[in-house]
């Protein structure tokens, strides 16, 4: 068990902080969308942006402990998070939200799902390399 953890470390910290990031991504959505009553859609783009500021933070930090080349980490990162993140992301989420008529936050859990997948795979192999 140990040399597994050891072995799946950096994917292990990934989930870790993609689940601090969608938590605070789902807690922005019910602020902006139900509480202020800002289209959910919109709310969905906004609390998405917020999370990838975050977890671009503290993957830098904490996971991939790189500091050199942020600005460039950041735009390569934000460039996943833009197409995974919030094209396809909000297609899944809009899909299942507006079509498939799934409640909003199961929608976005599973949205978060696929995303997350795509975005680990091309940061792990890519931005943080």
């Amino acid at each position: 068990m140990k040399r597994l953890l050891k072995r799946h470390k950096t994917f292990i910290t990934y989930f870790i902080i993609g689940t601090i990031a969608t938590v605070v991504d789902i807690i922005l959505l019910y602020i902006l969308s139900d509480l202020l009553s800002i289209n959910v859609i919109v709310s969905n783009a906004i609390s998405v942006f917020c999370s990838i500021l975050l977890s671009f933070y503290l993957n830098a930090r904490f996971n991939f402990k790189k500091t050199d080349k942020l600005f460039l980490k950041f735009l390569s990162f934000f460039g996943v998070f833009l197409v995974s993140g919030i094209i396809i992301g909000s297609l899944v989420f809009a899909y299942l939200y507006e079509t498939a008529g799934l409640y909003k936050f199961f929608a976005k859990i599973i949205s978060v799902m696929v995303a997350g997948t795509i975005q680990f795979l091309f940061n792990n192999y890519v931005t943080f390399k």
